[in-house]
């Protein structure tokens, strides 16, 4: 009698664990779907996936984070930090974190012509530099003229 009560007992918590396990698979399996970026595929060409990369990083605004790293960033479009890398490098012939400071600037520029009575240290920090000062030198290094002069060159063309 008891090696049944044993055996029924047994039976019933493997199936408990058969049960228990099937669930966390489905968990994981729902919270991959979420994360995971339709662009994963490995054989989805990089100038589709650089595309879709821009994309994503304007629309999300994710070069807004002062402190965005490749992993993160690569993170945050559900890509490996190698494609995520591997794929600004080949496409725009540049780091992520230049890729990212061009995407600033871009934002930057949009704003100057957009919003011109808008401070300039408020597009700094609202284009995700840490400073006036990086916003400075980095708009003039990439546009080769200041934000100011941008702002006085593009207002006086419309």
């Amino acid at each position: 009698m008891i090696y049944i009560f044993l055996s029924i007992l047994i039976l019933i918590a493997i199936a408990f664990g058969a049960s228990f396990y099937m669930y966390i698979q489905d968990k994981r399996h729902a919270r991959s779907a979420q994360t995971k970026s339709p662009r994963m595929d490995k054989e989805v060409p990089s100038y589709q996936l650089s595309s879709w990369i821009d994309d994503e990083v304007a629309a999300r605004k994710l070069y807004k984070n002062t402190s965005v790293t490749a992993a993160d960033l690569a993170n945050e479009l559900g890509i490996s930090e190698r494609r995520l890398k591997h794929t600004i490098n080949n496409a725009y012939n540049k780091t992520v974190d230049e890729y990212l400071i061009d995407r600033r600037i871009q934002a930057a520029c949009r704003m100057l012509r957009e919003q011109p009575e808008m401070a300039l240290d408020e597009i700094s920090s609202e284009t995700g530099f840490a400073s006036q000062n990086t916003f400075y030198m980095a708009f003039k290094d990439i546009m080769g003229q200041t934000p100011e002069q941008y702002r006085n060159m593009t207002n006086r063309q419309i």
